[in-house]
């Protein structure tokens, strides 16, 4: 099986292990603190979105955009206790030895009485709580998502939810298949680190990470910036990005298929489900924290689409 060079794009546990640690006590400690600061909008119509940043592959905050979203008057953590307390959710789905299913008031319990940091997700609340859907209204410059041509429209909302406790990490990464990120601060507040699509981190002549190099390069990219309550987040399509919980937080993420990124998104996705079908023990070795998660969100797409699993045709 073909090795990728750029450890950036390794998920595997060693190499994410090892960019994790550059952020906490390594070479990625501080640099991100003297990057540029994103560029922040206010008031923005659906046409500019349109021309500056999407079209442009253009990351920006928009400052307030859902500020007025019922879910950020109204939410706090004892709120979705109240009011979808009985819900299943699984906790620290990301770590397998840490995953465990409860409630969501067990999960606002634990936010309350252990040290954690705990946390819910990418929580696909749409097919467990969906009377929630009504306080997170569905925006004019999202209408582009081409899943639902692709898919249909159940499938194309299957937006998720970040519930965690402050200093929870979701590791850098890329978003799988080609799409747009957006992400709603809704309750407190988070720290993202971005870096362009281009970003390379390979090793040197002596076998470790040139970090040096990297730090070097133009096309790394790196900005900082804190997410507060009512801004939306927009971050072009294979972005890395890293949150950090600054309080505890709940966020609203979706994503978004531009058109023109159509044939790179069915090819990971082929990629993928080809790699857990023919290599399943070996991709379960190399990506134990990671397979998990893969084959619920191929579920929730199946169960989505309506899909019947067991009608395979020869």
């Amino acid at each position: 099986m073909q090795i990728e060079d750029n450890i950036l794009r390794r998920y595997d546990i060693d190499s994410t292990n090892l960019v994790e640690a550059a952020f906490t006590d390594g070479p990625l400690a501080e640099a991100p603190a003297t990057a540029p600061a994103i560029e922040r909008r206010k008031d923005i119509s659906p046409a500019e979105f349109a021309r500056d940043y999407r079209a442009k592959d253009r990351p920006v905050v928009l400052a307030g955009y859902v500020s007025d979203w019922p879910a950020v008057r109204t939410w706090s953590f004892d709120h979705l206790a109240q009011r979808v307390g009985d819900v299943k959710v699984i906790v620290d789905s990301y770590t397998s030895a840490k995953a465990r299913t409860t409630t969501v008031a067990e999960f606002v319990d634990m936010l309350k009485t252990e040290d954690g940091p705990v946390y819910l997700q990418e929580w696909l609340y749409g097919a467990s709580a969906p009377e929630l859907a009504e306080d997170m209204p569905e925006l004019e410059i999202a209408q582009y998502d081409f899943r639902r041509k692709l898919y249909g429209d159940d499938a194309s909302v299957n937006h998720q939810l970040w519930l965690g406790q402050r200093g929870g990490i979701t590791r850098l990464h890329q978003d799988s298949y080609t799409v747009d990120v957006m992400h709603a601060q809704l309750v407190g507040t988070k720290r993202w680190t971005i870096m362009s699509p281009n970003a390379e981190l390979r090793r040197g002549a002596d076998g470790t990470p040139d970090w040096d190099a990297f730090l070097g390069s133009a096309d790394v990219d790196v900005m900082q910036f804190v997410c507060e309550p009512g801004d939306f987040l927009f971050l072009p399509a294979s972005w890395y990005h890293r949150i950090e919980l600054v309080t505890d937080s709940i966020g609203l993420g979706r994503k978004a298929l531009d058109e023109k990124n159509l044939q790179q998104h069915m090819r990971q996705r082929m990629a993928e489900l080809l790699g857990l079908l023919l290599n399943y023990d070996e991709v379960s070795k190399t990506h134990a924290e990671l397979v998990p998660v893969l084959m619920n969100r191929c579920r929730v797409l199946a169960n989505r689409m309506h899909i019947d699993l067991s009608n395979l045709r020869p």
